[in-house]
């Protein structure tokens, strides 16, 4: 029953690591954006573009 365990909260880590690096990945892309003079509202429309969010998830990134 421990390599069940040990297995669901490795699955757990991993899922939150890759969350937190899509996060960063948004976040980065929004910075270049910004920095570029790119519009917040062309920003929003990208990044819901590439990353298939929905434009409520998409404005807290802004």
């Amino acid at each position: 029953m421990g390599g069940k365990v040990l297995e669901y909260e490795a699955k757990t880590i991993r899922r939150e690591g890759i969350k937190q690096g899509i996060e960063q990945g948004i976040e980065g892309t929004v910075s270049i954006l910004k920095n570029l003079g790119v519009p917040p509202q062309t920003i929003l429309v990208k990044i819901q573009e590439q990353y298939h969010l929905s434009p409520e998830a998409s404005e807290k990134y802004l």
